[in-house]
């Protein structure tokens, strides 16, 4: 079955676009619940926020695994595993007692999330013979929906367990059922029959090392930019700050569509080039601006965004550089580096001047939060946190950061059970 022709091209694009839009929102709904797990659980947001470095590691652990299960026993099982996976994590994270036990679900919940990602990769390679590229921009830019879907459902719950169940659950009932409305791919060959060896010979050794490469080197520039830049526009406040906060997702999800449409049009490598000069300048200009006057970094971050589509379509691409009987394995493997260093990145650059936390008064425990740390609503905008903290608005979105009214700081109990 091809996905080229009317309905059965729009159910393809159904059972593609839900579950991954459900694995942004399951791996990014923690972030906007940082402020109340730091209250419940008696710790600083900078312990919490090591669980987003745990998904991107858990994410390079069971993209490795579960990509081999989908070549060896095909596309469904791998997503369906994947899939199960994530949406069960996220809704027993809700139930979790304890600092240690959100570390190991989160790393769980991360480890179906990045599988299920670059299976659908292999997956958009093998069902449409033309618009890739710009299947690969709506899918990966989906992940900014995913994540104003979060702000959205945590600014309406005010309970962290709840959101996260209903997040999960939500996951389990729309995704199980839509993944497999994709048509399977390849047989069922087992595991004996993929290597991992298949990646290193031949013209394939190169390919894997030139992609691997390219793919760190865009999570180097996508993750920390997207994740930091937020909270580096609140530091400075710039005019019209409010606005450029929600403008950045949007801008994220235009550019990523363009891009990969682009890399229809023009070609993957000419695209690219494009992009990274792009890239090189917005982020020069961005320096530049930053020391000469920090009141007019938002269009220069505006501008790395946009470049940022750089990311947009290179799961499909590199799929398509490799055969299919060990895609899946390739694409999860060639993002295995990019993110081990996308989960150490943002905490690594955090400890930057302009990103430190403010130190915490001796009189109170170095893990408990600051007050700066606990929730804060203001009028019109949806409840959420500054922090300092390169985890709480992951792929740019934060929106109303002020600081909390006594009121407001003595209301504990609305988070807890």
């Amino acid at each position: 079955m091809n996905a080229d022709d009317g309905l059965s091209r729009l159910l393809v694009f159904t059972g593609i676009l839900i579950p991954f839009l459900m694995s942004a929102s399951c791996v990014f709904s923690v972030v906007y619940l940082f402020p109340q797990l730091a209250v419940v659980f008696h710790v600083g947001v900078d312990a919490l926020s090591i669980m987003v470095t745990l998904s991107f590691i858990g994410g390079a652990v069971g993209g490795v695994f579960l990509g081999m299960v989908a070549d060896a026993y095909g596309r469904h099982v791998g997503l369906l595993f994947s899939t199960l996976i994530f949406s069960l994590f996220t809704i027993i994270t809700g139930l979790a007692g304890n600092l240690w036990e959100l570390y190991m679900f989160w790393f769980l919940v991360g480890f179906g999330v990045n599988a299920e990602n670059g299976i659908t990769y292999a997956l958009v390679a093998e069902n449409w013979r033309s618009g890739r590229g710009l299947m690969g921009g709506l899918v990966q830019g989906i992940y900014f929906v995913g994540i104003v879907l979060d702000a959205v459902v945590s600014g309406m719950i005010r309970n962290w367990r709840l959101v996260l169940v209903s997040v999960g659950v939500a996951s389990l009932a729309l995704s199980l059922p839509l993944v497999m409305l994709a048509p399977e791919t390849v047989g069922k060959i087992g595991l004996r029959q993929v290597s991992y060896g298949d990646l290193f010979r031949g013209r394939l050794l190169a390919v894997t090392i030139l992609s691997t490469i390219l793919v760190a080197s865009a999570f180097l520039y996508t993750i920390p930019l997207v994740s930091l830049a937020p909270t580096y526009l609140k530091a400075v406040k710039p005019l019209g700050l409010n606005a450029w906060l929600i403008a950045l997702p949007l801008i994220g999800i235009v550019a990523y569509v363009a891009a990969g449409y682009a890399s229809d049009v023009y070609g993957r490598a000419e695209t690219l080039i494009v992009l990274g000069a792009l890239a090189l300048a917005s982020s020069i200009t961005l320096l530049i601006t930053a020391r000469v006057n920090e009141g007019y970094v938002a269009l220069p971050i505006a501008l790395t965004y946009f470049s940022s589509s750089i990311f947009a379509y290179l799961g499909i691409w590199i799929s398509e550089l490799y055969p299919a009987r060990v895609r899946a394995t390739a694409s999860n493997f060639t993002f295995l580096l990019g993110r081990l260093l996308g989960g150490v990145g943002p905490p690594s650059l955090r400890r930057r001047r302009f990103m430190k936390s403010p130190p915490s008064p001796s009189r109170r425990s170095p893990w408990a939060p600051s007050p700066q740390q606990l929730p804060t609503r203001r009028r019109g905008f949806l409840a959420t946190t500054d922090l300092g903290n390169p985890g709480a608005l992951i792929k740019g979105v934060g929106v109303g950061l002020i600081n909390p009214t006594p009121m407001e700081m003595s209301t504990t109990n609305d988070y807890e059970n």
